[in-house]
């Protein structure tokens, strides 16, 4: 009878062990996952301003191609004048 208890014990604190052991483990996935979820948060805020300064740029740069046609169409309306007034 005393074996018994003692086995009985000796199960009981072994499980405690091992819920400890869980415990901890469950502890330190959280703060990794914690840890990953604000890594993750910070590089989509980096996303969001590159997002923003190419948006910029690209508005930028349609505004120039726009100025270009619109010398390229006044120069050719100029040769074609000066064509037509040469003949």
């Amino acid at each position: 009878m005393a074996q018994e208890k003692q086995s009985v014990w000796h199960f009981r604190h072994s499980l405690e062990d091992k819920v400890t052991d869980i415990a901890v483990q469950n502890a330190k996935t959280n703060a990794h996952i914690e840890n990953i979820y604000h890594h993750i948060k910070r590089i989509e805020s980096h996303l969001d301003k590159q997002n923003g300064s190419i948006a910029r740029h690209e508005s930028v740069i349609s505004k120039w191609k726009g100025v270009a046609i619109g010398v390229i169409i006044v120069v050719g309306f100029v040769q074609v004048v000066v064509a037509m007034i040469i003949h």
